[in-house]
């Protein structure tokens, strides 16, 4: 025996005998990340205080947590959520806004960037390649649709029909089958739902009465397609749900409630019945049966109008809701738990829709006071408590492989006022309106295209544009007459004691809070109003590199950010106009409501450790290391740091 193997051997016992915990192999490793749409990090930071929200808390006890996210600008959903998957600027994704001018048309068309494909592979996608089994529900931008699709997909579908508030007038029933024992004479009525591209459905209803009280008490309800009783009947104030095949066999199906009922039934009942709804569903054979028939239809995802025209109580708009997150949810986890995918990214949107409706904090919002901005922040407050339930159900369904991420893609601010600014384009002589009072794309030199406080400014090249009126060499000049006309905006802001007030609070809260960004924001608006300013609206006037302009891009030009305060409008008859909504994104992400959270726990993650703020730009390349595979060459964020043990 060599001398050089006896020295092998002797090492290999030696080592043999030292009890040694292998590190987690990044093959054993699982992600689950769940986008919160609109969740601010100083209100989340706030209720967690506050002992709000629970489950929360409990991931940031046992995780790390980031001072504060920032995401991309402009701080939109679709171009945030793209950055949050694929680790990449919106240049790079294409995805630069919510809307931009659709390529090849004119420009007043525009494109829905929820239904568009990213220019580089998102997470789901590149880590496929690698090898690793991918799930996304719900998420934005995870579209199957654009052929770029997780193992499991399951995104939003269409809407078939609107809902409606159904007026029903009974009558003796007949026709139906395994019907059930009633005592008191079977009663039935039906109604027509008008389906988008297909036959009016018509939906029957039938009534019976299940207590032996010796009284007409039609208490149980069954409503059907075909007068075919398979289920059990569901009571007044009870919400019930139909599934119905439609044209192509495209299943989808809504929801309904007895808002209202005699219990003889000899007047007029009313009935709710939520939009008709379908899902994108993609995966191997069988699964999408598998998920509606354990879940049934892809339901709605909230019903504004409903709620607006007094059809249902905010108590019933809620519970619609709720249904569609924990809907998104509890499919997640059923696919986490049956499929095992190496990585699952779902997303709940009702803290964005609350805050863009409700945000009512700024004395120069629209009817504003301090009592209905408590009430509308109890609406808010709801909205969080809501991805608090998820949060803890997910927690429950972790495992020891398991790592949770939890992000949002943006803030929200208080709107006060809409601009307009096509309105200054047309001022300016660089759009015109034609006979009708419409855009005239052959004669406009630049469109803008809003979305929530940021807008893309479009030049009408020539060598670039369908209907081009722009020669390429005035390109430039073109350029910066329009950076010139957005600079020359400005409004005046009348002192105002409320105001003021507000302001104040605010610092000091800021302060409270040691945000030194908070204090240094409310101090600039404050001086605004005790010098009786004017202010420019347009806070931000940005030039896109347009390198190869003959070549189209879904970039405009000209980014426009706006002002804290302000969104961007349509239209091109006023400067500054009353706000469409209340609550606002896609200015600065810098600036502090518009912060983004991040939180992540799991075997491999520091537990109760707070980490400098982060760019949601490195949520990608840390998930990327996490799961050990290589980071492809156009991510731009960089790994977290201190995150893993």
């Amino acid at each position: 025996m060599t001398t050089r193997l006896i020295k092998v051997i002797i090492l290999f016992i030696i080592f043999s005998s030292i009890n040694v915990t292998p590190a987690k192999a990044a093959t054993d490793r699982q992600v689950i990340l769940i986008s919160f749409d609109g969740m601010r990090n100083d209100l989340t930071q706030s209720y967690v205080k506050d002992g709000k929200l629970p489950n929360i808390k409990n991931v940031i006890e046992k995780g790390t947590s980031a001072k504060y996210a920032k995401t991309v600008s402009p701080s939109l959903t679709a171009p945030s959520h793209a950055a949050i998957a694929t680790g990449a600027t919106p240049l790079k994704t294409s995805i630069v806004s919510n809307a931009w001018q659709q390529k090849d048309a004119a420009l007043t068309n525009q494109k829905n960037a929820f239904l568009s494909e990213f220019e580089v592979d998102p997470l789901w996608v590149a880590a496929r390649k690698q090898g690793k089994t991918t799930a996304t529900v719900a998420f934005a931008g995870a579209n199957p649709s654009t052929g770029k699709q997780a193992d499991y997909t399951i995104y939003y579908g269409d809407t078939w029909s609107p809902s409606k508030q159904e007026k029903l007038k009974f009558s003796e029933a007949s026709g139906w089958s395994n019907t059930p024992k009633s005592f008191s004479p079977l009663m039935e009525t039906s109604f027509k739902i008008k389906v988008e591209d297909s036959k009016n459905k018509e939906i029957y209803v039938f009534a019976y009465d299940s207590s032996n009280d010796e009284t007409k008490n039609y208490d149980k309800f069954i409503v059907s397609d075909n007068k075919k009783i398979d289920k059990k009947g569901v009571s007044p104030k009870e919400w019930g749900s139909v599934s119905l095949e439609l044209n192509e066999n495209k299943p989808a199906g809504f929801s309904f409630k007895f808002t209202s009922t005699d219990s003889a039934l000899e007047k007029e009942a009313v009935m709710y019945r939520s939009a008709v709804t379908s899902g994108l569903i993609d995966g191997p054979e069988g699964f999408p049966e598998q998920v509606r028939d354990r879940f049934g239809f892809f339901p709605p995802q909230d019903d504004d109008i409903a709620l607006e025209k007094g059809w249902i109580s905010r108590k019933e708009y809620e519970e619609i809701s709720e249904r569609f997150v924990n809907w998104v949810t509890d499919v997640s986890l059923f696919i986490k738990n049956e499929y095992q995918p190496d990585l699952l990214m779902f997303y709940a949107p009702q803290i964005d829709h609350q805050e863009h409706n409700y945000l009512l904090t700024d004395p120069r919002q629209p009817e504003y006071t301090p009592e209905k901005s408590k009430k509308f922040m109890d609406y808010i407050q709801w909205s969080y408590k809501v991805a608090d339930s998820v949060v803890g159900k997910t927690v429950e369904s972790l495992d020891g492989n398991d790592h949770l991420f939890i992000v949002s893609d943006h803030g929200m601010e208080p709107a006060h006022s809409a601009l307009e600014p096509n309105k200054v384009l047309k001022d300016n002589g660089l759009l015109e309106l034609d006979s009708d009072g419409k855009i005239d794309y052959k004669k406009s030199k630049a469109i803008a295209i809003p979305s929530g406080s940021a807008a893309h400014v479009y030049i009408n090249l020539k060598s670039r544009e369908k209907h081009g009126i722009v020669p390429e060499e005035d390109y430039e000049q073109v350029r910066n007459e329009i950076i010139q006309a957005f600079k020359g905006i400005k409004v005046n802001r009348n002192e105002n004691g409320p105001v003021i007030r507000h302001q104040l609070k605010e610092i000091v809260k800021s302060t409270l809070n040691f945000s030194f960004n908070g204090v240094k924001e409310n101090t600039k608006d404050l001086f605004g109003y005790l010098v009786n300013a004017d202010v420019p609206p347009y806070q931000d006037i940005k030039k896109i590199s347009q390198n190869k302009k003959s070549e189209e891009r879904n970039a405009g030009d000209i980014l426009l950010m706006a002002a804290p305060g302000y969104i961007m409008g349509q239209g091109e008859s006023k400067i500054l106009k009353s706000t469409p909504e209340l609550g606002t994104h896609g200015g600065n992400p810098n600036r502090e409501q518009l912060r983004a959270v991040f939180m992540a726990m799991g075997p491999d993650i520091r537990r109760g450790k707070q980490i400098k703020p982060i760019s949601n730009l490195d949520i990608a390349p840390t998930i990327y290391e996490l799961l050990g595979l290589q980071t492809p060459e156009y991510v731009e964020g960089k790994r977290i740091q201190n995150l893993t043990e």
